[in-house]
């Protein structure tokens, strides 16, 4: 399963990655998790990675200790 890393300027998503809906979307700030999509504003993004990974928690465990990021599933 293919997933999109957000890292919270301007930014396109590669060609071909289409993200799952806002419902599918996990924020992580500080390894903090919540449900949803990040808040801030979307001029914050600062990149983004696809990852392979079998689920979410592999992600996760990918993830820095401090920052911001959005998680979804590639649709």
């Amino acid at each position: 399963m293919r997933f999109v890393v957000l890292a919270f300027g301007p930014a396109v998503l590669p060609a071909g990655i289409t993200l799952g809906s806002v419902d599918t979307a996990t924020s992580v700030q500080d390894l903090a998790l919540r449900d949803g999509t990040y808040d801030g504003p979307a001029s914050a993004l600062t990149g983004l990675q696809v990852i392979e990974a079998s689920d979410l928690d592999v992600v996760l465990e990918q993830l820095p200790p401090v920052g911001t990021f959005e998680v979804r599933p590639v649709a």
